[in-house]
């Protein structure tokens, strides 16, 4: 455990919230009465640094209960939004291209269970918004929203669409806990994925069902003027038509 200590050290954690961040990652769930019990903290120093971490997206509440499902991830969810902005940075920069080029178009093929990691690297790339359309949120997991909720911190605008499917309530909740924008709109079936961020857009559909293991498919391009159409012409006129969340509810 020194070894996580220190880590908690490093990432600026007092005292108080890296005690219970220790006791959640060994018992991986308790209530604050658990916690004061076989801690040195009071009761009123448990609950606040419950309520800090969990602010944080590093402890998740579950009833009376508090949870650290993946350490890792909650370590990763503690991360100083400098660190975000560094990382958006890094994420987005490309090469100049040579004057004269054309513009980067790339084939992309992601597994299903890859989904969720491409959206968010592509998440954590962005600058100043992301707007998606999405026939369904297969892409969403807690790593995707952790890069939402961390994209939002640093300023991010993020808005989904997605098509309007009364089990997609509680994903939609998480979204918009995270400070994502959600709306619902039909023609999200009509397009199975789509990303623009402003220097990029994504499009992915799936392949037929009779490849063995039907993946996403679909073209990168790297290119603002396409990403301006694009909002201009398809993700615009859609989020204005849309349904915000609480009116498709059920």
């Amino acid at each position: 455990m020194e070894r996580l200590e220190n880590i908690l050290a490093n990432l600026g954690m007092d005292n108080d919230m890296t005690m219970v961040f220790v006791y959640l990652s060994d018992r991986k769930k308790a209530t604050i009465e658990e916690i004061y019990e076989h801690t040195t903290l009071s009761r009123g120093a448990v609950s606040m640094a419950l309520s800090e971490l969990e602010a944080e997206g590093a402890v998740k509440r579950e009833g009376e209960y508090f949870a650290i499902e993946d350490v890792q991830k909650a370590l990763l969810a503690l991360l100083p939004p400098r660190f975000e902005e560094l990382k958006a940075q890094i994420y987005s920069y490309a090469p100049s291209r040579p004057v004269g080029t054309c513009d980067v178009v790339k084939a992309i093929r992601v597994e299903p269970e890859s989904m969720p990691s491409f959206a968010a690297r592509n998440i954590d790339a962005a600058l100043n918004s992301v707007d998606m359309i999405s026939r369904s949120l297969a892409w969403l997991d807690d790593e995707s929203l952790n890069a939402a909720r961390a994209a939002v911190q640093r300023g991010v605008i993020i808005r989904v669409i997605a098509s309007r499917y009364p089990e997609l309530g509680s994903d939609t909740r998480a979204l918009e806990d995270a400070g994502v924008e959600v709306r619902s709109h039909e023609y999200a079936r009509d397009i199975g994925f789509m990303m623009v961020d402003g220097e990029s857009v994504v499009f992915a559909i799936r392949e037929p069902p009779k490849i063995t293991r039907p993946a996403y498919f679909g073209l990168l391009i790297r290119d603002r003027e396409a990403c301006k159409k694009m909002l201009q012409y398809i993700f615009n006129p859609a989020w204005e038509d849309a349904e915000v969340a609480e009116e498709i509810r059920i």
